[in-house]
């Protein structure tokens, strides 16, 4: 089972008495030069960073950071010939030492960044004709979290 350590390392924060982990905090420090090994992923780790990682570090504890640093969000998407950049183990531990800072919270979300609907930018009503990707009349692209002060879009 692959163990989502990065996870743990992002700070808690506190909002209205509730205790959450900050999934918005930077994880990997990519201001930093790192040394990193190509290697073309073959039948036997299709699928399988954790035993990418035990091969190249002898221990499967760093599958999820090589998942992270080389865009991957789903391990069953890893296929054979994939090309993977796996950084030395310094790199790979300072990320998982390093203190993090949490977000900065937004008190008002819908003054700082959400900006009033132009009336005059031409949305359609639900009964004109319109491309699949027009929005029309009264429809947003986000969802305001007032409770936790959050805009998800």
């Amino acid at each position: 089972m692959l163990n989502y350590r990065l996870i743990n390392t992002k700070p808690l924060i506190t909002v209205n008495n509730k205790t959450y982990q900050d999934l918005l905090t930077k994880t990997i420090d990519d201001e930093k030069d790192w040394n990193a090994n190509v290697v073309i992923v073959n039948k036997y780790y299709v699928a399988r960073p954790d035993l990418i990682s035990l091969a190249m570090y002898g221990d499967d504890k760093y599958a999820d950071i090589i998942c992270k640093i080389n865009g991957i969000s789903n391990p069953f998407e890893l296929n054979e010939d994939d090309v993977l950049l796996i950084p030395n183990i310094n790199y790979l531990n300072e990320c998982l030492a390093k203190q993090r800072v949490p977000s900065e919270i937004i008190s008002n979300p819908k003054k700082d960044f959400i900006q009033p609907i132009d009336v005059n930018n031409k949305q359609k009503k639900k009964n004109e004709l319109r491309s699949p990707n027009e929005q029309t009349i009264g429809e947003s692209n986000y969802v305001i979290d007032k409770s936790l002060g959050i805009v998800f879009y």
